[in-house]
């Protein structure tokens, strides 16, 4: 098993106790995918269905327990696509269900890096916003 270390003055989950959050979010198109189906020789299949183009969002965190080590899934859905009030609204849902510091360790998206989130971030000192890291060239 491969240990990581961390710089020196960094926050860290140890250190302050606290949470670890995975956060990302999704869309999802919500078109039937029915192509083909069986039926009894010389009845032809009515497939009865409302093509359209609606749409779902979707954004979500699991979180470990910095004891425990407990998995906990928080999700939030949307009818449009998630912006960065949706995030900020997100995060402070979770800093209201869970106690304690939060790491959130998220992509480096336009939406996790908007003026919504930044003003929750100068409001609260419990959250930590840390990107993944780049993914090395091949």
């Amino acid at each position: 098993m491969e240990t990581i270390r961390l710089a020196p003055g960094k926050k860290n989950a140890a250190r302050l106790a606290a949470h670890l959050v995975f956060v990302d979010e999704s869309g999802f198109l919500l078109i039937p995918s029915v192509r083909k189906t069986w039926s009894p020789v010389g009845q032809t299949p009515v497939l009865p269905h409302r093509y359209s183009h609606d749409r779902i969002s979707a954004i979500s965190g699991i979180s470990l327990s910095p004891k425990r080590f407990r998995c906990t899934l928080y999700c939030q859905l949307y009818e449009d696509n998630i912006q960065n009030e949706e995030v900020a609204v997100f995060l402070c849902h979770l800093l209201h269900q869970i106690r304690g510091h939060l790491i959130v360790l998220l992509d480096n998206g336009q939406a996790h890096r908007g003026e919504s989130v930044q003003e929750l971030l100068a409001r609260t000192t419990r959250l930590h916003l840390e990107p993944f890291p780049r993914m090395p060239p091949s």
